[in-house]
């Protein structure tokens, strides 16, 4: 894995000088897949005072970040073609109210919630991966006999993991820590006042994805709280993103995660 996110770093590379002047410029822009995400990096010189994202389509994202210093060439960044959800990134510059802005148009692939994060000079979009999947654990292998059929099994067969402690706690973390991953595009997704019906829906898919993994498991003696609290913080999560949701989004989804904070201290 490490070889293949190198070269996909190195393919998709925009050098920019290096910048003396009292304001930022573009030093370059980096893309880095992980399990279940896309990172876009936008590297500074120095940090910029504003940054904002505007969502132009399903597929289509404007990110805009300064003032920086000119001037910046524009280019069109064609994605490594061993990225499944990144199509084209468009370097330019604008103005506003004088001052020069650095813009980024980010075309995907499909559509795909994202978050964005400012850490020093380097900005980060993420982008989560909606059919990503995390599997609990690897599946038993086939037992031919009808005999072994019948006994009792440590291991995890499909989704469904048995009454073995160790397993039920393995199998649980692997849900909660993949629905902890979903959290901030759920914040994103909830937070406009107009939600992005596009982004909502993938958010969506993400977590019915954990809703299929729950509904497999079974708790052993005295396992069932956490599990119960996970459950339901996923059902606050799904209503939150539901289409036929009427209420508050954003309090649907501080419930939420108040409710997974809950369920992650029990299974500490």
């Amino acid at each position: 894995m490490i070889p293949i996110v190198f070269a996909m770093i190195a393919a998709f590379v925009l050098q920019g000088s290096n910048a003396f002047a009292t304001e930022p410029s573009l030093m370059r822009v980096v893309v880095v897949p992980s399990a279940g995400q896309l990172s876009l990096v936008v590297e500074m010189s120095d940090e910029a005072r504003r940054v904002s994202t505007q969502q132009l389509s399903a597929t289509v994202l404007l990110l805009e970040a300064g003032p920086i210093a000119p001037p910046v060439k524009r280019q069109i960044l064609n994605a490594p073609s061993g990225l499944s959800m990144l199509q084209q990134v468009t370097v330019d510059e604008g103005t506003d109210a004088d001052e020069h802005l650095l813009r980024l148009r980010v075309t995907m692939k499909r559509p795909a919630p994202s978050t964005v994060r400012t850490v020093g000079r380097r900005i980060y979009i993420d982008f989560m991966a909606a059919d990503a999947s995390m599997p609990l654990a690897s599946p038993s292998p086939p037992i031919a006999a009808a005999d072994e059929r019948r006994k009792p099994s440590k291991a995890l067969q499909g989704n469904r993991p048995t009454a073995n402690g160790l397993a039920y706690r393995q199998a649980v973390a692997g849900v909660a820590s993949r629905f902890e991953e979903i959290q901030p595009f759920l914040v994103s997704a909830t937070t406009p006042a107009q939600p992005n019906p596009a982004v909502m829906n993938a958010v969506s898919e993400a977590i019915t994805g954990v809703q299929q993994s729950l509904r497999g498991m079974q708790a052993p003696p005295g396992g069932g709280p956490p599990l119960q609290l996970l459950v339901s913080a996923v059902s606050l999560a799904a209503e939150a993103v539901s289409a036929d949701f009427r209420g508050d989004r954003a309090s649907k989804a501080k419930q939420s995660l108040a409710v997974f904070a809950a369920a992650k201290a029990q299974l500490q």
